[in-house]
């Protein structure tokens, strides 16, 4: 099949396939494979439609049919970041040689991969020479940002992008047991070609984390080990050196990993090393590539039986977790191979600057902090009451295949409401928004009066319970809350003038329990004493004017 070689090789692994490249290298494998399918799947922000190809060894490529089989599904992302193409290329080598080997009907019965050959296809089509000033090849590539100059693997969660609200429907109509995105590093210097990020074990269900502690992850060492391409865990080490440990990555849902998570798939991320040759970085990440899907192979039953039980362990599960951080009292010994850290002094700043002796290397067991530890807890309620108006919340449950229900008559509901008690906002803007953090609520017990067609009913009887929790549940650092999609709520709309409200405040101190409460109100706030407005606005607030059910109170109820 000579005709089917790859821009990559036709440079002489030089250059990365462009996207129109790449989409017609994928349309040539269609028409020379029964195995092949490519088809559009979704738009992108730049209006270039994003691909996928279907590789299924049995020639059928509708996805009821890969669910009646019980088909193991992986899907292959790339160029997330065009500007990191290793895994454009190496995906079309590994699919070219998965179709043409002799057993490929036998070892790979049982699966259907996925490959999206570019996913970022504002960026892909941005191409430039020189934006990756640490990257060693290809002679050009894309750009990082997508048409709206958005990280898309900051975009899961908020699904800001069309390029992501895609992605979504495809994730979720596909199911994909297994999901790998192919990365190039930043960061530290070191001798590896290969390192790899998953799913964070502490994150996953117990069942799946021990599977993947104890089996695949070892498995793919061993192989890459094999083939002479050893690996190591992804270097978290940015402006210093590994010499005395490093911590694992938490992915919270806005990465990749962090989303598949949700829903107990199994996400894996490839990061080759910036400063590695072009070559020998896609011919690592092909190696990669071949030992994931021969880990798969070799029981590709197994996921589908731990992912039925992760999922019945989370339906019936009530605490969740909604925050981490790294552990940084526990740690594991990881045999390092390194290079050697120095500093002098920059010629350009005349300041010390770190460097590395590539001539001398050195290896010994260093402290990987590769556990989590869980900040924020939530106890799950039976559902939520999201209102229909709040459309862009309700569109991004709809893109993740949530189950809603409209109410369709007026009803009252007990229901548990949240006011917002505490937030902090980034001072400048970061993927788009002014993104919250350290969020905190109260909570108060009340009927609510639900008119008719107004809210959806969310259960959390469902697949996507963990993914409804998190993204529901102001405290999450990724909930759509955190995401600004519920800002509105944090403004007031109605005021008072002062010197017609004060004989109603005058009269409302007449009240010996409010009178109690405002005169320790204006005791705990010294600042007070002289500002008549704010002791006004404080009565006010406690007033049958203040718009209670509305300012700072998050308008999706919990069920209990």
């Amino acid at each position: 099949m000579s005709s089917l070689e790859t821009p990559f090789e036709l440079s002489d692994s030089v250059q990365t396939a462009t996207y129109d490249e790449a989409i017609e290298w994928w349309a040539e494998l269609e028409r020379h494979s029964p195995y092949v399918k490519l088809q559009p799947v979704g738009q992108s922000d730049v209006g270039h439609p994003i691909h996928m190809a279907i590789i299924s060894a049995d020639r059928n490529f509708s996805l009821d049919h890969t669910q009646d089989k019980n088909k193991t599904v992986c899907l292959i992302n790339n160029a997330i970041h065009p500007g990191e193409p290793d895994g454009v290329d190496a995906s079309m080598l590994f699919a070219r040689s998965l179709v043409t080997g002799k057993d490929y009907e036998k070892n790979y019965k049982q699966i259907v991969f996925l490959i999206v050959p570019f996913y970022n296809v504002g960026g892909a089509v941005n191409r430039n020479c020189c934006s990756r000033a640490n990257q060693n090849g290809p002679v050009s590539y894309g750009f990082r940002g997508n048409a709206r100059n958005l990280d898309l693997n900051r975009d899961f969660a908020k699904a800001d992008s069309k390029n992501a609200q895609t992605f979504l429907e495809l994730f979720s109509s596909w199911n994909p047991d297994y999901y790998l995105e192919t990365h190039v590093s930043n960061g530290a210097n070191y001798p590896y070609t290969m390192t790899h990020l998953t799913s964070h074990p502490d994150k996953m269900s117990p069942v799946l984390a021990q599977y993947m502690k104890t089996e695949m992850i070892p498995d793919l060492f061993a192989s890459m080990e094999e083939k002479s391409d050893a690996m190591i865990p992804y270097v978290n080490v940015h402006g210093s050196a590994p010499d005395s440990g490093y911590t694992s990555f938490y992915d919270s849902p806005r990465y990749s990993t962090g989303y598949t998570a949700l829903v107990n798939s199994i996400g894996m991320l490839t990061e080759t090393h910036m400063l590695k040759p072009f070559k020998q970085r896609v011919a690592s990440t092909l190696r990669f590539i071949e030992s994931w899907a021969g880990h798969i192979s070799s029981n590709p039953e197994r996921i589908k039986q731990l992912r039925s039980e992760a999922e019945t362990e989370m339906l019936a599960q009530e605490h969740f977790v909604l925050d981490w951080e790294v552990d940084m009292e526990q740690w594991s010994p990881l045999l390092f191979k390194g290079y050697k850290a120095y500093y002098d002094t920059s010629d350009a700043t005349g300041l010390p600057q770190l460097y590395y002796d590539e001539d001398a290397p050195w290896e010994r067991e260093i402290k990987y902090y590769d556990h989590l530890k869980p900040l924020t807890f939530v106890t799950a309620p039976k559902g939520y009451l999201v209102p229909r108006s709040w459309f862009e919340v309700v569109d991004r449950l709809g893109f993740n295949h949530v189950d809603m229900e409209l109410i369709e008559q007026d009803s009252a509901v007990d229901a548990t409401v949240y006011k917002i008690d505490k937030f902090e906002t980034r001072k400048s803007p970061y993927e788009g928004h002014y993104h919250h953090y350290n969020t905190r609520v109260k909570s108060e017990k009340k009927k609510i009066g639900i008119r008719a067609n107004e809210y959806f009913y969310v259960s959390c009887e469902q697949r996507a319970k963990r993914l409804i929790v998190e993204m529901l549940e102001p405290e999450g650092p990724d909930s759509y809350f955190n995401w600004n999609f519920f800002d509105e709520i944090l403004q007031q709309k109605e005021w008072f003038s002062a010197y017609v409200f004060d004989e109603e405040a005058s009269h409302m101190l007449e009240n010996d329990s409010i009178h109690e409460a405002y005169k320790a109100f204006v005791a705990q706030n010294a600042e007070l004493k002289d500002n008549a407005y704010l002791k006004l606005y404080y009565l006010y607030q406690h007033s049958d004017h203040y718009e209670s059910d509305r300012h700072m109170t998050y308008p999706v109820f919990r069920v209990e």
